[in-house]
């Protein structure tokens, strides 16, 4: 299944997983609770909680998973000079 929204925001429950697919440049903004974030090809994780983002870096599979249930937020497309999160 496919889904295409211009910035879909989601609450995952602990332990919940959601998978992206090929989403370099997507930022991934955690407005409640944490999760843990890992990109295909990346030796390093991301831990985001509430008031962070990071920005997919590379396509492939990145996976989120819920630490503690969390509102995310996902904004696709380049960010702006001014965005105030790096990822």
């Amino acid at each position: 299944m496919q889904v295409n929204l211009r910035s879909p925001e989601l609450t995952l429950q602990a332990g919940q997983v959601l998978t992206l697919d090929d989403a370099q440049g997507v930022r991934i903004f955690s407005r409640t609770g944490t999760v843990w974030i890992t990109q295909e090809g990346s030796s390093k994780d991301h831990i985001v909680g509430p008031g962070d983002a990071i920005v997919v870096a590379r396509n492939g599979r990145t996976v989120v998973q819920a630490l503690r249930t969390a509102w995310i937020s996902i904004v696709g497309g380049p960010r702006a000079a001014n965005d105030p999160f790096e990822g």
